[in-house]
């Protein structure tokens, strides 16, 4: 093999070794995003969760009213 041979199999190892090293990191960050991502959608999920169930106690009197109301004015 001629030099000028290795040297380019030379920086055609390091350019695959540089590209490979940019994917893992890419990819450690994106599990990183993901992880963070869905604990900021669990506890949204949870907030949610508690305000429609306050919602629901604190209109329970009024749809309760209206569903008597209506039964009333069909019958």
């Amino acid at each position: 093999m001629t030099e000028l041979q290795q040297l380019f199999l030379f920086y055609t190892i390091i350019y695959f070794v540089i590209k490979g090293a940019i994917f893992v990191c890419i990819y450690i960050a994106t599990i990183i995003i993901e992880k963070h991502a869905r604990e900021k959608r669990k506890l949204l999920q949870e907030y949610l969760n508690k305000k429609r169930t306050k919602e629901e106690e604190r209109w329970k009197v009024a749809y309760s009213l209206y569903d008597k109301k209506q039964k009333q004015s069909t019958a």
